[in-house]
């Protein structure tokens, strides 16, 4: 990938024409009399905003974040021209939108990370283009530059970001990815397996076999209940009765269900007229899936929607009068049957017999219910505890084939460890640090990556792992997009020597790959890395000469926006 040019049609805006190698955004002072300092004139800005222009997004929970989308909502359109693969692209977005456009196409803003993944990621590859490009071009802010495997600026524990990193490092994941996926769904039984036990003890406390028990003894009372003689043919003919009633409510809600349905559907076709363009804008999108050649006059196909609308109308208006019938056909039935049941259970009732055989229904249908509920959850507990034994039988035996592939793979992971220090050592004399890749403590992710370099801990120290696990990772992965980014914060602390030597890497990485490198930088860093001897006159001219935008803080028509923005 090749950026080419990042503009504005805000006149006030300081178009960003990239070099193909090497691209400096410079900060710097008008006179050594201005006291002002560089910083909030744009530099860091320009790398956020091609960040935003590939679909980074901004974390409005921050106040100056929420603010510069604030600001860029009302500053006008950008574009971001680029080269991938001999093919020119431009993207076009105007931050008072969700869309964007690639090649004046519009492009959700659901469906742009796609997009950008058809572009740049190989289909065969599992990563993505978001986690790819903040890998390699880490923007300013966050927590970015807190740790060199915090490219995507979240947490050390975050999975994502951990499993891109070792992607990028070659190491085989599929084990990783099998772990999580078990002890995701470990954690998901705990917790309905909590929430099962807390509602199971919330049940009465009753020995399950007493209940069984009880139940038993209230099923044969019921079956040696005798009601008095003269009564037992009414009690049948009222059982019989109370069948039929309910048939007749069943059929009955069924009838209002199916009402119901066919009364939306009549509303949703009181519309029957379509608008002959939306006819168009349907056989222009057709015309994606068939043939061009498909002509059809606007005037039949409206003519036609509208006829089969109307048809539709009469239909359901006939099943509707239909139903309606039926239901108070069925309402009449369902009063008739409840009057003569009620005349037999009040003969029934007053003769306490009934009253007597509901209570002894009653107490069998609480005990029923309550029987079943604490069985089934007891049958849940069980089979909770058997499936997390089965993951955690599976998540060991997973744990066993890592240990074995990092043994299997120790040379492979030594060269990386060696290639990782070559980079490091360019800044140190006497140590190189290291990188390991080892079994985590924490069973859910399988491996840790750690970094680690020999020094005070400073952020200097951190600065210098940062890029030099950035470089690294580079060189293992050139064939994705042969770009790289950072920053002018990791300059920090740094001191002469090392700011050039990161010019020094990256003009080699240059030359070797043809990588394109963009960067910003203060004006004291700048001079600190052309006075370093380190570098040539040849290598100085070059960082010279690559300065493609000079930014300065004594106007504020001389800042990125072209006004003031803090």
């Amino acid at each position: 990938m090749k950026l080419l040019q990042l503009n504005s049609d805000n006149p006030k805006f300081k178009t960003l024409n990239f070099e193909p190698t090497l691209n400096i955004v410079a900060g710097l002072k008008l006179s050594e009399e201005e006291k002002k300092t560089i910083n909030s004139i744009g530099k860091s800005l320009t790398l956020t905003l091609v960040q935003l222009m590939f679909g980074g997004k901004l974390d409005t929970k921050k106040p100056k974040e929420k603010k510069l989308k604030d600001f860029l909502s009302t500053y006008g359109i950008f574009y971001l021209n680029f080269k991938h693969n001999e093919e020119e692209y431009e993207i076009k977005k105007d931050f008072s939108k969700p869309e964007f456009y690639i090649n004046d196409k519009k492009i959700t803003q659901t469906e742009y990370p796609l997009e950008l993944n058809k572009i740049f990621i190989d289909n065969n590859s599992d990563l993505s283009f978001r986690q790819v490009f903040n890998s390699f071009a880490r923007r300013f802010g966050g927590d970015y530059y807190s740790d060199p495997i915090r490219q995507q600026g979240m947490p050390l524990t975050d999975y994502n970001q951990r499993l891109n990193n070792l992607k990028l490092l070659h190491i085989d994941t599929n084990l990783v990815e099998e772990n999580f996926k078990i002890r995701d769904n470990v954690s998901k039984l705990k917790k309905a397996e909590e929430f099962i036990r807390e509602y199971a003890e919330s049940l009465d406390k009753v020995n399950l076999k007493d209940l069984k028990d009880e139940y038993k003894l209230l099923i044969e009372d019921k079956k040696n209940f005798i009601i008095a003689q003269n009564y037992d043919a009414i009690k049948v003919e009222a059982d019989k009765l109370t069948e039929e009633l309910n048939e007749l409510r069943n059929n009955m809600q069924k009838i209002k269900n199916s009402l119901q349905k066919k009364e939306k559907n009549l509303l949703a076709s009181d519309n029957i007229n379509i608008d002959s363009n939306e006819i168009e804008n349907l056989y222009r999108e057709a015309e994606f899936f068939f043939d061009t050649k498909i002509k059809k006059r606007l005037e039949d196909a409206q003519t036609f929607h509208n006829t089969l609308i109307f048809n539709r109308k009469s239909r359901i208006e006939l099943e509707i009068e239909e139903l309606t019938i039926k239901k108070n056909e069925l309402h009449q039935q369902i009063d008739t049957l409840s009057i003569k049941r009620d005349e037999k259970l009040m003969l029934l009732s007053n003769s306490g017999a009934l009253e007597e055989y509901h209570a002894i229904e009653e107490k069998i249908k609480e005990l029923y219910q309550e029987i079943e509920k604490l069985t089934k959850y007891e049958k849940l507990l069980s089979e909770f505890r058997r499936d997390k034994s089965e993951l955690d039988v599976k998540s060991s035996l997973i744990k066993q084939k890592s240990i074995l592939y990092l043994e299997k793979e120790k040379e492979y992971l030594e060269n990386l460890e060696d290639d990782f220090r070559v980079i490091v050592k360019k800044f140190y004399d006497n140590h190189g640090g290291s990188l390991k890749i080892k079994e985590t403590k924490t069973a859910k992710y399988l491996y840790d990556i750690f970094i680690d370099i020999d020094g005070d801990g400073g952020q200097s120290v951190g600065n210098v792992g940062i890029f030099s696990y950035d470089v690294f990772l580079y060189q293992k992965n050139k064939n994705i997009l042969n770009f790289m980014a950072h920053d002018g914060c990791i300059f920090s602390e740094m001191d002469g020597r090392q700011k050039a030597m990161i010019f020094k890497i990256v003009i080699e990485l240059i030359k070797e790959n043809d990588l394109q490198y963009f960067i910003n930088i203060g004006e004291d860093s700048l001079k600190m890395v052309l006075e370093q001897n380190i570098l040539t006159e040849q290598e100085k001219e070059f960082i010279r000469k690559n300065i493609i935008l000079e930014l300065y803080d004594k106007e504020p028509e001389h800042r990125l926006f072209g006004e003031a923005f803090s």
